[in-house]
């Protein structure tokens, strides 16, 4: 799992934020080229994911719950994108 950045906060807001939010993923600093790139905007939260082979193969705007989040990572695991 990674995050991104998409606001450009500084290091020093985001290691407050994550130890704040108890947060153990990575933080891609300065995203919001990143976010950018994948039509993501400032959208909170969106999940993307990417297979293998660097490709969006779904997307989730907003938090549809764990067993959404689940059900899709395994989806990718799987191979059936």
């Amino acid at each position: 799992m990674l995050a991104i950045n998409s606001w450009d906060e500084d290091r020093e807001t985001l290691i407050q934020f994550a130890t704040k939010e108890k947060l153990k993923h990575r933080i891609l600093l300065d995203g919001s080229e990143t976010a950018e790139k994948y039509g993501l905007g400032r959208n909170i939260p969106v999940v993307l994911w990417i297979d293998r082979a660097g490709i969006v193969v779904d997307t989730e705007w907003g938090f549809g719950g764990a067993a959404t989040l689940e059900r899709k990572t395994k989806k990718l695991l799987s191979g059936a994108s």
